[in-house]
């Protein structure tokens, strides 16, 4: 269950691409100037108020001059994270489990 207070998708999307736009020193007046994009829509996105295509998503990522899967790999970072803790713990307790099991059968 998501907690109300866990960012959603689009929120996760929005910190992504602002913190490579600052990381970029780029102003939204200048993206705006060397796109065709507006200024308010891309602060709505970047707060995750607004819901995005992939297309959308592939030109600010070529505006930013970065590979589109930058924007995921930050936005789902913890989330890919947490995962990969998930499947070490059930690799580790599968072990544990045939360690166990290789015990009692020596007794």
């Amino acid at each position: 269950m998501i907690s109300s207070n866990e960012p959603n998708t689009y929120e996760k999307i929005g910190r992504a691409l602002k913190s490579i736009r600052i990381e970029k020193q780029f102003k939204l007046k200048d993206i705006e100037a060397i796109s065709d994009m507006n200024g308010p829509t891309i602060s709505n996105i970047e707060r995750g108020k607004q819901n995005v295509s992939i297309g959308w998503l592939v030109h600010y990522a070529n505006v930013l001059q970065i590979d589109p899967s930058e924007i995921f790999l930050r936005a789902f970072k913890e989330d890919f994270q947490e995962k990969q803790l998930e499947k070490i713990y059930e690799r580790f307790n599968s072990y544990e489990s045939e360690s166990d099991s290789n015990k009692k059968s020596d007794t």
